[in-house]
């Protein structure tokens, strides 16, 4: 028995092209909002976003070891380690998309 899947042919590299040239003009930026609860210290990026500022309450964190956050990654997913849990306020990640 023989079984034949065909699927449309998808032309990726337009996909590609169109996304770097949303990158290069600046567009491909993206905020992300989180809730502090004064206990969680990491907080997860959706995959293909890296941090490039995190705000806290409004204020901008310093990123570093032996600083307000570091930034881990895992091979698919970047993450924020704060060394002091946000309080109950907004945790702002502002993001670039990764090519």
């Amino acid at each position: 028995m023989t079984v034949n899947i065909s699927k449309p042919v998808q032309n990726l590299r337009e996909e590609l092209a169109a996304l770097r040239g949303k990158v290069v003009a600046g567009v491909a930026q993206e905020a992300f909002w989180f809730s502090g609860d004064g206990a969680t210290t990491s907080f997860a990026l959706q995959r293909g976003w890296k941090p490039k500022f995190a705000y806290v309450g409004g204020a901008l964190k310093r990123p570093g070891t032996g600083e307000d956050y570091t930034v881990s990654y895992d091979g698919f997913i970047y993450s924020l380690v704060f060394a002091v849990a946000p309080a109950t306020v907004d945790v702002g990640v502002i993001c670039v998309r990764e090519v």
